[in-house]
C-alpha cells in the first residue's frame, strides 16, 4: 500500500456524493467530473473538514482542506495517512473519544465536542461531526469529519456558569454580613461602654473587656472580607497611579511579611493611572503577600511589578473586555500551585492551610474588589517557578489627585441634637447609649417615616444619623436627600454594615461610617462632619 502522505488516493478514485433515496447526503456514485466540483468545494470552505479511509488500517486521514491544516497548525504532509487521535492530548475526554470510536464501529453518526491540541501545544475546543459516507450498493465508503473550534463559546458559558455560581454566593456571603454586622455593632459597642466604665485597676474584668473585643474586630474583618466578595462593599476610588501606592505600603508590607523574606519592586516608568479605592488596594496587595509568605514557609523572595497592558493582544484572558489595564502582578519563589487548586483560590472558605490558621476568605475578598472595580484577578505558576498573582486594574485618564491635608484632630463630643434612625432595636438603643455618653442630646426613631414626621415637628437637630438599609419604602439615602433639600442646616452621616451599587452611587455625596464602628470613631466622625467649616454647631 502506497504511502498517502505522498499520494493521494482520492485524487485517484474521484469520489462524489450523489443524491440517493434514503441517503441523499451520504452515499458516493462512481468517479465522475462532480467529484472534482465537490473537493474542490470541500477544499476552499473554512469549515475544517477530513475524509477517512475505514478500509485502510487505523481509519488514518487521506484528505483534508486548508482550514483543517490552518486550525491544528499542521502541514497536509504531517496531516495525511494519520489517525485523528493525533490532536488528543492528556486532557482531552477519554469519554468522549470512546463515544467516538463506538460511532465508527457502528458506522453511525456523532457528534461531540473534545478538547483537542494544536501543533505547537496549545489547546482548542473542537465541535466534530462524523458521518459515514456509502455507495450506492450501501457499501461503506469513507468517513467524513467535520469540525468547528468552539473555544470562545467554551470559554463564555464557563466565565457565565463561574459569575452565576459566583453571584449565587455573593448574595448569601452578603446577606450573611449584614445581619452579621448589626450583631457585632451590639457587642463590639457595649465592650467599648464596658471599658468606658470598669476600674483601671480591674484587671480581670479589662482583660474580659479586651478578649471581647479583639474577637469581636475579627469577626468585623471577615465580615468585611465577605462584602468584598460579594462586591457588596461600598468603593471610595480615586484617581491614583499604583506605582506611588505600592511605594507608600512598602513599609506596611514588609512588616507584614517577615524578616525571612525579600520584598522586591519591579515598577514600569510609565505607568497608567487608574481609578481605584486605595484602602482596598493596599488590603487586596497584603491578602496576597501574605498569603506568599505562607507558601514560601518564611523564606525567599517576593517581587510586586506593574506593567501597562492591552488587551487581547498583551494577553488572553477571556473575563475582561478588550482595552487598556494597568497590571499589578505578585510573584512569589514557592512551590507553585496545582491547576486543581488555582481553579478554587478565590473561591470563599477555600483554603490549603490547616486548621484554624486561615478562613479561606482573604482571596475572595481580592477577587470580589477587583470584579466590582471592573478589573480582574488571576492566578498561574510563574515562568521561573512559585505562583504569580496578577491584578488587572480598568485604565482611568485625567490627572493624578493629590492627597488630601492631614485633618485637624477633632475635638470630643458635644451637646448638639442628634436625630438617629435605626430599624434594629438593640443596635439603635445602643447608639443612644453611646451617644448620650458622648454629651448629645439624642432622638431615636425606627424609619425613615418616623424621622421625616419628627423633623417637620421640629427640625433643630445638627446631626441626622440615619442608617442606609430600613423597611419602609425609603431607605437612609433617600432620607438623607430629602433632608438636605428641605433641611440644609441638618448635617448627615450614613451608616450601613451592607451596600448596594445603586445606594453606593446615591450615598457618595454624605460622609458615612461602616458597622460595626467603635465608640471614638463614631465621635470622631461625628465631630468631622460637624465641625468642618460651614457646618452647624
Amino acid at each position: 500500500m502506497s504511502d498517502p502522505s505522498t499520494q493521494n488516493p482520492v485524487a485517484q478514485q474521484a469520489p462524489t456524493l450523489a443524491p440517493v433515496e434514503g441517503r441523499p447526503s451520504n452515499r458516493i456514485a462512481p468517479a465522475d467530473a462532480g467529484s472534482d466540483i465537490f473537493f474542490a468545494a470541500v477544499q476552499t470552505t473554512r469549515m475544517p473538514m477530513v475524509v477517512t479511509d475505514p478500509h485502510r488500517d487505523d481509519n488514518p486521514i487521506i484528505f483534508c482542506n486548508e482550514a483543517f491544516s490552518f486550525m491544528s497548525g499542521y502541514s497536509q504532509d504531517e496531516i495525511l495517512g494519520k489517525n485523528c487521535r493525533f490532536l488528543q492530548g492528556p486532557e482531552t475526554d477519554r469519554a468522549a473519544v470512546a463515544e467516538v470510536r463506538a460511532a465508527i464501529e457502528k458506522r453511525e453518526e456523532v457528534a461531540v465536542e473534545l478538547l483537542n491540541y494544536r501543533k505547537n501545544g496549545s489547546t482548542f475546543w473542537n465541535a466534530l461531526f462524523v458521518s459515514p459516507v456509502f455507495a450506492e450498493n450501501g457499501e461503506l465508503r469513507y468517513f467524513f469529519a467535520s469540525q468547528l473550534d468552539i473555544s470562545r463559546r467554551r470559554e463564555a458559558e464557563e466565565a457565565l456558569h463561574e459569575a452565576q455560581k459566583m453571584e449565587a454566593v455573593g448574595k448569601l456571603t452578603g446577606g450573611i454580613a449584614h445581619d452579621f454586622n448589626n450583631l457585632l455593632q451590639v457587642i463590639q459597642g457595649y465592650a467599648d461602654i464596658l471599658d468606658a466604665r470598669i476600674d483601671a485597676n480591674d484587671r480581670s474584668a479589662r482583660r474580659a473587656v479586651d478578649a471581647i473585643s479583639t474577637s469581636a474586630s475579627r469577626a468585623a474583618t471577615l465580615t468585611q472580607q465577605l462584602l468584598a466578595f460579594a462586591r457588596k462593599q461600598e468603593l471610595r476610588d480615586r484617581l491614583m497611579n499604583l506605582n506611588q501606592l505600592i511605594g507608600d505600603f512598602r513599609a506596611i508590607l514588609e512588616r507584614s511579611i517577615g524578616t525571612g523574606i525579600t520584598l522586591k519592586r519591579d515598577l514600569a516608568a510609565n505607568l497608567w493611572n487608574c481609578r481605584v479605592d486605595p484602602v482596598q488596594a493596599e488590603m487586596a496587595l497584603l491578602n496576597i503577600v501574605s498569603n506568599a509568605r505562607d507558601a514560601t514557609g518564611g523564606t525567599g523572595k517576593v517581587t510586586i511589578a506593574t506593567r501597562n497592558a492591552v488587551l487581547p493582544e498583551d494577553a488572553s484572558v477571556a473575563k475582561l473586555e478588550p482595552g487598556e489595564y494597568v497590571v499589578v502582578s505578585i510573584c512569589d519563589d514557592g512551590p507553585g500551585i496545582d491547576l486543581a487548586t488555582a481553579d478554587k483560590l478565590f473561591e470563599p472558605f477555600f483554603t490549603t492551610k490547616e486548621m484554624g490558621k486561615g478562613a479561606g476568605l482573604g482571596l475572595a475578598m481580592v477577587y470580589g474588589f477587583m470584579r466590582q472595580s471592573g478589573g480582574l484577578a488571576t492566578v498561574r505558576n510563574g515562568d521561573n517557578g512559585g505562583a504569580e498573582f496578577s491584578l488587572y486594574f480598568p485604565r482611568a485618564s485625567g490627572a493624578v489627585e493629590r492627597k488630601p491635608s492631614a485633618p485637624v484632630a477633632p475635638r470630643s463630643g458635644g451637646a448638639e441634637r442628634v436625630l438617629m434612625v435605626e430599624d434594629q432595636a438593640e443596635v439603635g438603643e445602643l447608639g443612644r447609649t453611646i451617644l448620650e455618653d458622648l454629651g448629645y442630646d439624642v432622638v431615636l426613631v425606627n424609619s425613615a417615616r418616623g424621622a421625616l414626621d419628627t423633623l417637620a415637628r421640629d427640625s433643630d437637630f445638627a446631626l441626622l444619623f440615619t442608617d442606609i438599609l430600613m423597611p419602609g419604602g425609603m431607605n437612609g439615602v433617600t432620607l438623607a436627600q430629602s433632608v438636605r433639600r428641605d433641611y440644609p442646616r441638618t448635617a448627615v452621616l450614613l451608616t450601613t454594615g451592607f451596600a448596594d451599587e445603586a445606594i453606593d452611587e446615591g450615598s457618595r455625596s454624605f460622609e458615612l461610617i461602616r458597622k460595626p464602628y467603635r465608640r471614638n470613631e463614631l465621635n470622631e466622625r461625628i465631630r468631622q462632619v460637624l465641625d468642618k467649616p460651614g457646618a452647624r454647631t
